[in-house]
């Protein structure tokens, strides 16, 4: 999609609609994964580590094992991530994580990719269980989909990409700490770390979405929000009204240049898998993609897949998880596309 399908003449209306499709209640088909990723995603692969993932506890300023855990992940793809000193400045036990891939095209604009390690403490203990396609809790916890969803589906893409060789620019890769705390990590960031030319944290609910929120991209005047909302409740309300809220045609937002294009990236990758992108208006909300605007940097919001958090009705489809990663790598692929191979 180029910018001119942001336009009320090329896009039409009937894209959009007043209000959103209650959870359960969607459209049949929208978590049917793509048939056109070649090679196609490892579901077994992803779903077995999005499993080990939310049973290791990491909750806001107690991220150390799940920190280890990615680390040793990592480490099995012959990747090493930096731990910085964010852990020491929200009094937390473990810090952000940044991993570092050279791309193999020139040329290509940079990507990050950003999910955080903690979830709610709700989701200490859990005992994951498969049922009718959905992964969720016993029904004693929350799960901690939010967001180890969005860490597995990152680590699956990484994976596939890396095992088949396939073309991609400079890659960041970014897992911080409290961000149910009021996105303390990402907050305490470096901005000297990011050099990537776009961030996406992989942090919603489907992988059709485009959220706009906080900072980014205020609409019809709003202000921006305060620091004094960014809270334990405030966080939650913010993930919450970003369910709820009405879809918001593109051409209503005030877009900078930059914002097209990683609008446009976003919005045609999830064209080319034949997801049809849906843009919602979130006043604010809490996701690591506010904390990375402030520190300059080109960023929006991706699905992840999840649905209920912080609830014990906490779920994730197994469809949504491939989805997700599906889109993750299409970005990757998208971006790529615009450079060069190297020699």
């Amino acid at each position: 999609m180029n910018i001119s399908a942001f336009s009320n003449n090329r896009l039409p209306a009937t894209r959009f609609h007043n209000e959103p499709a209650p959870p359960d209640k969607g459209d049949p088909d929208r978590s049917v994964p793509s048939d056109k990723l070649d090679p196609p995603v490892n579901t077994d692969r992803l779903v077995n580590d999005f499993i080990e993932l939310v049973t290791v506890p990491g909750a806001t300023r107690n991220e150390r094992k799940i920190a280890d855990k990615i680390k040793a992940e990592l480490a099995e793809m012959d990747l090493q991530a930096t731990e910085d000193d964010a852990g020491s400045k929200i009094n937390g036990n473990a810090g952000n994580l940044i991993v570092n891939i050279p791309g193999n095209v020139e040329g290509a604009p940079s990507l990050l990719f950003a999910a955080h390690m903690d979830t709610v403490p709700l989701a200490e203990g859990v005992k994951p269980v498969i049922e009718d396609g959905y992964i969720k809790s016993d029904g004693t916890t929350a799960l901690g989909g939010d967001n180890r969803a969005g860490v597995a589906e990152i680590l699956e893409a990484i994976r596939e990409i890396k095992e088949h060789g396939l073309p991609h620019g400079d890659l960041q890769l970014l897992f911080t700490v409290g961000e149910e705390g009021g996105l303390l990590g990402a907050r305490a960031l470096d901005p000297k770390v990011l050099t990537a030319d776009y961030g996406f944290a992989v942090d919603v609910f489907e992988a059709n979405q485009l959220y706009t929120q906080g900072r980014h991209l205020l609409i019809d005047g709003q202000e921006p929000i305060g620091e004094e909302h960014f809270t334990p409740e405030g966080v939650h309300a913010a993930k919450e009204a970003a369910r709820n809220a009405p879809v918001v045609p593109p051409e209503h937002l005030r877009l900078t240049e930059d914002e097209k294009k990683i609008m446009n990236l976003a919005a045609d990758s999830m064209q080319d898998l034949g997801f049809e992108p849906e843009f919602r208006r979130i006043e604010w909300a809490g996701t690591d993609a506010i904390a990375l605007r402030r520190h300059g940097m080109n960023a929006i919001s991706l699905g992840a897949g999840e649905d209920n958090p912080h609830t014990k009705n906490e779920r994730v489809e197994i469809a949504d998880l491939v989805r997700s990663t599906q889109l993750i790598r299409s970005i990757i692929a998208n971006a790529a596309e615009q450079g060069e191979s190297k020699p």
